[in-house]
């Protein structure tokens, strides 16, 4: 379980920095070219997809059999190959995909929230606060307002950057009490014979 909890703490730190990293790429190239941010999403995806399939092969075969790293990993690279061989699809929906990241940020943030709450801390409020925030980018980016796609790339960059900051914060943060919980728990459990 501890190994199980690990690998999610990590997976969701790599994907916070690839969310502000990629924020930052869209707030200060907001005109770059749509084919070069798609060529770039999509090669990204094929690496991710391979990673998460050799990763499959090299788990033990107990805890292979309890995750999903190679379905995970085809579906992955399906989709960076897709992107790769037809940027123009991919490029159309560009916003509304980056929409529901932001949104999916928002939505795991408040499931953090609940998780805190249960945990017994007191600033739990802080998480569902971050939320609404995310909620906010997130809609704004999926309703786009904007007629000018520079600022709408700007506003998603923004958007993505927060959502990685925060999650960030939160996995370092949610992790730590994690890890407080359970050796509470062993501590209770006392000396096993």
């Amino acid at each position: 379980m501890k190994d199980l909890l690990k690998d999610l703490k990590w997976n969701a730190i790599i994907g916070s920095v690839i969310m502000i990293l990629t924020g930052f790429v869209l707030i200060i190239f907001p005109s770059v070219s749509l084919s070069v941010l798609a060529t770039i999403v999509g090669v990204g995806a094929i690496c991710g997809g391979l990673f998460s399939i050799i990763r499959f092969f090299t788990y033990d075969l107990k805890e292979s059999f309890y995750r999903n790293d190679f379905l995970i990993g085809i579906v992955v690279l399906t989709i960076g190959i897709l992107i790769l061989f037809r940027p123009t699809v991919f490029i159309s929906i560009i916003p509304f995909v980056l929409g529901i990241v932001i949104m999916f940020s928002a939505f795991s943030k408040l499931q953090d929230g609940i998780t805190a709450k249960r945990l017994g801390y007191p600033n739990h409020m802080l998480y569902i606060i971050l939320a609404l925030i995310d909620c906010v980018f997130g809609m704004v980016v999926l309703f786009n307002p904007f007629e000018v796609a520079t600022i709408l790339f700007i506003i998603i960059g923004v958007g993505l950057v927060y959502s990685g900051v925060s999650d960030l914060y939160v996995t370092v943060y949610l992790s730590q009490k994690f890890d407080d919980f359970y050796k509470g728990l062993n501590e209770d459990q006392g000396p096993k014979f």
